[in-house]
Order: structure tokens, then sequence, then C-alpha cells
């Protein structure tokens, strides 16, 4: 079995990759914690050599589609530590390449990625290279094998950071792909925050993940039944990242049948709530943060008053007496207690949801896009020569 599906059935529905995918995810952040562990004396020398001045070092966080969305989790928690920190896209970076370069800055990229095989990711890492004076590749990837991995073995001075082979999904949709790089990246900087303790917070959020998934999977497949149409992810800072990565999972699995957004709390609240009906699921993601929280609960006791919205489900990292009076669903996580960390115990619902939803829009989870015009790696990119 896996959580409540019977294997052979899940296999012939086309979902056993991606439940068993969402499954491991915490198998992966152990192997992954193994691997920072082993290669921590290397990991150390990179940052001997390539030492990060606030003030005069720029850290870049890039990729593509739930790629890019690694860098959106946890960019926050960079800023925060006082570090001059961006996630951009590859895809915004390979067209506009002159709004990146700056001469008078070091540049630490980080660069994103599954298969490593993506034409966007290839192409900012030889531009970024070209353009940018004083730079050094950090490469992430679930692919030894991937064009990505090439690059940063045949560069000196670089680091490749390899997840396990399991971690490179073979489903259509990115789920232990997705928090395995997070967890790396996080474990990589660790010595840029020391006072984190991030190898026991990894190691709680490994004890945890699963446990959690038992305790509310019964909840997440009756939310799936609910008659929707429409959802919209609400969360802020590095939430914010995580909603953006729920919203594409809903509309990869469901093939775009499901209608998906996502948002800050306090940007909903303008032109986007126009997005609200009596079909339409609302997932907010409460902050660990109080000041942060406080407009979380704001737009929930809003939307409470107004019954605007189908219904409205709620993730936190406590139980809230008042929060649970006012939400049709309640899921309460254990805390990691790094806020960062609080997201991928978030996006794990996501993931489930999504899942769900698409076995009960008769769709195949691991293809839900078998004509194709949509595939697990793009294709027909066209990278144009640039000269700066």
């Amino acid at each position: 079995m896996i959580l409540n599906f019977d294997e052979a059935e899940l296999k012939e529905r086309g979902g056993l990759c991606t439940l068993s995918e969402i499954q491991q995810q915490s198998i992966v952040f152990r192997k992954v914690l193994e691997i920072a562990k082993e290669n921590s004396e290397a990991i150390a020398l990179f940052f001997q050599k390539n030492k990060i001045d606030k003030a005069n070092t720029r850290i870049i966080f890039t990729g593509a589609g739930t790629s890019e969305f690694v860098g959106n989790s946890i960019v926050h928690f960079f800023t925060r530590k006082g570090y001059d920190a961006h996630s951009i896209a590859t895809t915004d970076i390979v067209q506009n390449i002159e709004d990146y370069i700056l001469a008078d800055k070091k540049t630490i990229l980080v660069s994103f990625a599954r298969s490593g095989n993506s034409p966007e990711s290839v192409a900012t890492y030889k531009m970024m290279s070209q353009f940018v004076k004083d730079i050094k590749h950090v490469v992430i990837t679930c692919n030894a094998q991937g064009e990505l991995a090439k690059c940063a073995t045949n560069d000196e001075g670089n680091y490749l950071f390899i997840l396990p082979p399991e971690s490179n999904d073979a489903g259509f949709a990115m789920t232990s792909s997705f928090t395995g790089m997070m967890t790396a990246a996080l474990l990589f900087f660790a010595s840029l925050y020391p006072e984190e303790k991030m190898e026991t917070a990894v190691q709680k959020l490994v004890d945890d993940m699963y446990p959690n998934m038992q305790k509310h999977n019964a909840v997440i497949s009756g939310i799936s039944h609910f008659d929707f149409s429409r959802i919209v992810y609400l969360g802020s800072g590095n939430l914010n990242g995580i909603a953006q990565e729920s919203h594409l999972k809903m509309l990869e699995l469901t093939a775009g049948k499901i209608a998906a957004t996502f948002n800050t709390p306090m940007g909903f609240r303008h032109g986007p709530k126009s997005f609200l009906n009596d079909k339409t699921l609302v997932v907010i993601y409460l902050n660990k943060d109080e000041y942060r929280r406080q407009y979380d609960l704001d737009l929930l006791r809003e939307l409470n008053a107004q019954k605007q919205a189908g219904k409205i489900v709620v993730l936190d990292y406590k139980e809230d007496a008042e929060v649970k009076k006012i939400c049709d669903d309640y899921l309460v996580f254990a805390d990691t207690n790094i806020d960062v960390l609080t997201g991928i115990d978030y996006v794990s619902f996501a993931q489930l949801l999504a899942f769900n939803t698409s076995l009960n829009c008769k769709l195949t989870p691991d293809n839900p896009w078998p004509s194709g015009e949509v595939n697990r790696v793009v294709k027909g990119v066209i990278i144009h020569e640039k000269k700066c």
C-alpha cells in the first residue's frame, strides 16, 4: 500500500510514480543530508575560496518552472539574514541578460534543475559566465548526466551538488525533486547561518514528514472531492514561492482542468479577489512569524465573514482555536522550528491534493498530457545568440 492506495490499482491508473515520489520525500531528505555531511570539507573549501561578503556579493537563485520556485521559496530566508539574494527565472535571464550584468559585484549563481537539460538552464549558465566578470556557479541538480551537471564539472572552482538518483522524478510533475533541491540549498549554505542548526532541523523534517502525510491523508482526500473548479493558494514571503509551486502542481496534474492561481494574502484582497465564487477552494498558508501572521489572519477573517469562497482550507504549524472556528478544514503540521522548512510540509499537502484531484478528473498523474502539448522537459526552445 502507498498511503491509502493499492499499488496495482495505482499502476493501472497511471499514478504509481507520482505518489511514490511524493511519499519518498523524507527518504530523499535523509540522503541529501548524508550527501551534505559526506562532502562537508569540499563545501567548506568552496566558501573559503569564495568568501560571501554581504555588501559586495550577490546570490542569484535560478531555474525554470518548478526549479525557479525553489529559489522563490528560500530567497526571503537569505535576505532576512542580510544577504543580497535574488531569485530570477532562467527564462527571464536569457531573454533580458543585460538587466543582470553587474561589473562591480561578485556573483554566486545557484542553478536548480531536475534534469539539467532544459535549454534555458544551460544558456543561463553559459551567458552569465560570458557576461559577468566575477562569477562562481553552484549547480544543484537531480541528474548527474544532465547538460548542466556537465557544465559545472568542466569548470574549475564551481560546485556541483548532485541529489540522490530517486529525486530525479520519473513522473511528469516535480515533487521530491522540488523539496529535495530546497533542502540541498539550505544545507549547502548552512555555514552562512550556523545559529539555525540546519542539519538538526532537516533531521526533524525527515522524522516528521511521512507521519504528517499519514495524519492528513484522509482529510486531503476529502477536500479533493469537494466540487471545485478553481483554487487559489495564498502565502507571503517564502510561503509565496510555496504557493506558486502549489498552484502549478494543480495546473499540471489536472492538465489545466482546474483553474489555479496564487497570491499573497494582502495582495489577494485587491483585484485578484475577483477569482472567488462558490466553486473556489481557498488555501491559506499561515506564517510562523507573528507579525506576518496577523495579515494572514486578517484575510481569513474577511473571507469567513463574506462567504464568497466555496471552501477555505488553512495550514498551520501550531494549534489555534480561533483559526479552527473560521475555516472549513484546518491542518496542523509538526513545527520544524525554522520557517523556511515549514513550506516543505505545506507543499506536500498541495502535491497530494493535486494528485487526488487528478485521479478524480480521470487523468493519469504520471503523464496528464499524453498528447504531448506539455512535456516533462521543455522542448522546442531556440536560444538565440546574444552579444553585449
